[in-house]
């Protein structure tokens, strides 16, 4: 390592190295002291991502999952893929990715982060332990964890010295393994599942949901947490379907033969949330006639899936800690809790670390329902799900509806790809119900799709076209449509318009189309 690297780091290194020391004493909360190591690494080295993971028995399962970001919003999600962390646990060492873009773990990453950032991460050790092992003690992975951070591009010199700091920072938090294990072995109190094996390439759903890299690797994350029975948080804007994501995680999990209960927090207020999630006991209440189960109850064996978690009341937020963390919960009026065996899987579209600043959410709620994090990107940030989304919706709205509409013309895919999305799939789902209601032939045209997909151009609709320009456009793609389903041959084109071959060449060279460009589009 270069030692002119070191010194010009080792001031900021050692100030960050005491104000962590001091994060993590005995006397601090377990999960604030890993919080506060976080923002030490982003605000006094500037790193501009912060990542901590603490495994269980296999590096594949997560118990503890943190991150902090430099910038707000949903950028502080993204963390160390798959490959990278099977690496660092084999190797045991740090690893340095200089070049981010055209690794497969930061697919779908910004092309800026992939121009501008390196990552590196380090192994949290096993602290090393005298005396012979414990007899009949349970495998653990071969780390207990790892510290990623992404940083500015840097000669390989500075992320050399960045890394020595890095591993010496994953070493400290590694003489912490005591408290690991205590904090871990709080919520394991409810009642043991069957281990379930899930082959993950298997479970990940089909092409027509998940075309982008970005996708692939959301449902590969989803089918890992569906091994597991930790709480997940699934993040994301409106319409980029949480709901079926949560939805997709018990499915494949060893609960899916129990029930999947759904809970809004922006539904009822006040006591009336704490009843609708925890119950009432019959006769100790005004009212109270008879006994109610509450959502919690209702999910029992199952999972409860919890939207809008930041709209409940801060009483409410603690009586929901408290059922996460001992698996139990107290229905109004009772006097004795019940016992609950209940997943959680959360959902939520708002900065949750902004509203926890803000007193909104408590920051202990936040640690326990975000022990598995899954970031839903938007649409317009995936552009490659947008058609194959619209043909697994074509098919499904024309099974539904009875109808033969099986493809979408060139012009209308134009105009679904260009289009911004601004309600994600929610939306894509919508625009191609109602073209599929008004569609009276095989295909879907620009015509069928929405006024806010259309353009003047595509709809016609320009008040300085007039009805022959009009009529014009529509006629160039029916013509384009038809050389597509022909490959190419005229003689096939001019026989499915039903019109003679003179006039199909006539009207080809009118549009200036080359026949030859559709050779290789023929449909089966």
């Amino acid at each position: 390592m270069n030692e002119y690297a070191v010194d010009t780091a080792w001031p900021a290194f050692q100030a960050a190295l005491r104000a962590i020391i001091d994060s993590l004493s005995p006397f601090t909360p377990l999960r604030s002291g890993l919080d506060s190591l976080l923002t030490i690494l982003i605000k006094d080295l500037g790193y501009a991502r912060a990542h901590l993971m603490i495994f269980g028995e296999t590096h594949q399962s997560v118990r503890i999952s943190m991150s902090k970001s430099r910038e707000s919003g949903f950028g502080h999600l993204y963390g160390p893929g798959a490959l990278l962390v099977g690496q660092v646990a084999v190797t045991k060492r740090g690893v340095i990715v200089d070049n981010l873009d055209g690794h497969p773990d930061f697919s779908g990453r910004p092309p800026l982060e992939l121009e501008t950032l390196s990552c590196i991460c380090a192994p949290i050790p096993h602290p090393k332990r005298h005396g012979p092992a414990d007899r009949g003690s349970a495998p653990k992975a071969s780390i207990l964890g790892l510290v990623c951070v992404d940083l500015a591009k840097a000669p390989t010199v500075f992320l050399e010295s960045h890394r020595g700091f890095l591993e010496l920072i994953a070493a400290i938090v590694g003489l912490r393994a005591d408290r690991f294990e205590a904090e871990l072995a709080k919520p394991v109190r409810s009642r043991k599942e069957e281990p379930v094996e899930i082959d993950l390439e298997a479970q990940v759903p089909s092409k027509p949901l998940a075309a982008s890299k970005a996708m692939r690797l959301v449902l590969r994350q989803v089918a890992q947490a569906a091994a597991s029975n930790a709480p997940v948080l699934i993040r994301g804007e409106e319409g980029t379907g949480k709901e079926f994501m949560a939805e997709t995680i018990h499915a494949q999990s060893a609960r899916a033969a129990k029930p999947l209960v759904r809970f809004s927090g922006q539904e009822p207020g006040g006591e009336q949330a704490a009843t609708a999630l925890f119950g009432v006991q019959k006769g100790r209440t005004p009212g109270a006639t008879q006994t109610r189960k509450g959502a919690f109850e209702q999910a029992d064996g199952g999972a409860l899936f919890l939207s809008d978690v930041e709209d409940l009341p801060l009483p409410v937020q603690s009586e929901l800690l408290h059922a996460v963390e001992h698996q139990e919960i107290t229905r109004k009026g009772a006097d004795k809790p019940t016992r609950i065996n209940v997943r959680l899987i959360c959902a939520s579209t708002k900065p949750l670390e902004e509203l926890v600043s803000q007193g909104v959410l408590l920051e202990d709620l936040l640690y326990a329902i975000g022990v598995f994090p899954i970031f839903i990107p938007a649409l317009r940030d995936r552009p490659g799900d947008v058609l194959p989304l619209a043909e697994h919706f074509l098919t499904e709205f024309s099974r539904r509806e009875g109808k033969e509409v099986k493809r979408i013309s060139t012009p209308a895919i134009d105009l679904l790809g260009q289009y911004h999305w601004p309600g994600n799939v929610r939306e894509l789902r919508g625009c191609m119900e109602k073209a599929v209601a008004i569609c009276n032939e095989g295909v879907i045209r620009s015509y069928h799709l929405p006024p806010t997909l259309q353009t003047a151009e595509s709809s016609a609709t320009d008040n300085r076209l007039s009805f022959g320009e009009a009529v014009a456009g529509y006629e160039r793609e029916l013509l384009v449509e038809a050389l597509k389903k022909a490959g190419g041959n005229m003689f096939k084109a001019a026989r499915d318009l039903r019109e003679s071959y003179r006039i199909v060449n006539y009207k080809v060279k009118k549009y200036g189309l080359d026949p030859k460009r559709f050779v290789s589009m023929k449909r089966g």
